[in-house]
């Protein structure tokens, strides 16, 4: 009886270590938004080591298992960087257990070579993280994502489903909405200026109609006037899916 009381004690004491190992991870995406043509191509670090290989502009991993309850640095180097040496920026961040986040790396590595906001935002090159991450729609009949402003050189905007709903009110650059559930459909996205719903300045066809208990991170991306801008990528809507697809939302107006 004796023997049999030191083995199960032995047998929970391991399974209840071996459980909270596992739950010691978070739920990581990361999404490469920083339209500096300078880090068109860029490695992402954690800690001293590479996690990213030459990750590229407009791209986005699956959501992964990252270390939870403990402090890590992700830092970012340029592309085919040899060591964490190289890194140009790093963040030290805490994720917790058990919990999901979408990290956009944006912004540009040296803001007083390009535009500046028009409300005055910083553009210099930052992580935006929204730590209330989806990897499904809680909807399952729906499908729902939250929309990142990302475009360092466009002021705060409305974003409106064409006669449907508007889905932002007032976003600045950097602003994040929360996780919007909709009817999976086609959609006519318009963007205006936050104070002026008469002026459509952009428009594109957003095709949700095949998503139906998914989740997406909507994020505005490029610049409005590549000219100012050292011709950098132009203005764009996009969005990441939890498998790392990024799809181009097509532009109609402009």
């Amino acid at each position: 009886m004796l023997y049999r009381f030191n083995f199960l004690s032995v047998l929970l004491i391991m399974l209840v270590s071996f459980s909270m190992a596992i739950s010691q991870t978070a739920r990581l995406q990361v999404i490469h938004n920083a339209a500096d043509p300078a880090a068109d191509t860029v490695d992402i670090y954690l800690n001293e080591d590479l996690l990213l290989n030459d990750f590229a502009f407009r791209t986005a991993t699956p959501f992964i298992d990252a270390p939870a309850n403990q402090e890590i640095t992700i830092g970012v180097a340029p592309g085919n960087s040899s060591s964490v040496e190289d890194v140009i920026a790093d963040f030290d961040v805490t994720l917790t257990a058990g919990e999901k986040y979408v990290v956009v790396a944006n912004g540009v590595l040296d803001p007083g070579s390009f535009a500046d906001n028009p409300d005055e935002e910083s553009t210099a090159f930052t992580l935006l993280i929204n730590d209330a991450a989806q990897e499904a729609a809680v909807n399952a009949s729906n499908v729902e994502f939250f929309i990142l402003h990302g475009s360092t050189d466009a002021p705060t905007v409305d974003i409106f489903a064409r006669d449907v709903a508007q889905l932002a009110d007032n976003a600045p650059y950097k602003g994040m909405t929360d996780y919007l559930s909709v009817p999976p459909a086609r959609y006519i996205v318009d963007l205006t200026p936050g104070e002026d719903n008469e002026t459509i300045v952009a428009s594109f066809d957003a095709d949700l109609s095949g998503l139906q208990g998914g989740a997406a991170t909507v994020f505005a991306s490029g610049f409005f006037n590549p000219a100012v801008n050292q011709n950098g990528p132009a203005f764009g809507l996009f969005a990441a899916l939890p498998n790392g697809t990024v799809v181009e939302l097509s532009l109609i107006h402009i």
